[in-house]
């Protein structure tokens, strides 16, 4: 299915629509920015791997947005002046094309492989960005990184305060990956910065610091549409 899915969305729907010149190797950037989800994006690296000037990845990267294959979250930098990262991050709207493109066919390879942490980032992306939409939300939703490399998965703006998450592939998770929450409320504690939680397959809600407990992941999607 995918198959013919992603050959009518080149064949049919982007030749028809835009000037993309190559649709070999336009399919071939659809592939490296597959492989990188969850991942800052460096179009210089895919250009040098491709052979692609930098501008024509970018007029690709937009058509990809424009039919809402991709989609880019920004760093949060308001406020935190040159401290932070500002590349912004490549995620996909529909991680079962990830798969495909990745040629992940089973549940093994999806859990255990390589990418299993990238995807299920992915995942909570890909399934904020569609709450939001269906509920008519605005999605104020960001990342942050330092760059002495404090990095907070997910950051949620929402009634004026600054909602930080962690989103790990673990049914239990540890204190120890609350530690980049703590670090980021510690360096900009003049922000209004609340209560932190880590995404998990938990299902329970526990603290583990003082700052930061866990999340089930439907509690947290019913969250998003809440006032």
């Amino acid at each position: 299915w995918y198959g013919s899915y992603l050959q009518t969305y080149l064949e049919r729907d982007i030749r028809t629509i835009y000037d993309i010149g190559s649709l070999k190797e336009f399919q071939r950037f659809i592939q490296l920015l597959a492989v990188r989800c969850s991942q800052l994006l460096n179009l210089s690296d895919i250009s040098n791997e491709l052979g692609i000037s930098i501008n024509t990845l970018k007029k690709w990267l937009s058509i990809l947005e424009a039919s809402q294959i991709v989609y880019l979250l920004s760093p949060y930098y308001q406020n935190l002046g040159k401290r932070i990262t500002k590349n912004p991050k490549i995620y996909f709207l529909d991680c079962g094309f990830v798969c495909y493109l990745c040629g992940i066919r089973d549940e093994g390879s999806l859990l255990n492989g390589p990418m299993a942490g990238s995807l299920f980032e992915n995942y909570i992306v890909q399934e904020t960005v569609k709450t939001f939409f269906n509920y008519g939300k605005r999605h104020s939703i960001y990342y942050v990184r330092t760059h002495n490399g404090v990095e907070v998965d997910l950051i949620v703006e929402k009634n004026m305060q600054i909602f930080p998450f962690e989103i790990k592939l673990n049914k239990t998770p540890s204190s120890q990956m609350a530690k980049p929450i703590e670090q980021y409320k510690s360096i900009f504690s003049k922000l209004n910065i609340a209560e932190g939680k880590i995404i998990s397959f938990s299902n329970e809600n526990e603290y583990l610091t003082r700052n930061v407990s866990t999340e089930p992941l439907e509690k947290y999607l019913k969250w998003l549409t809440t006032n």
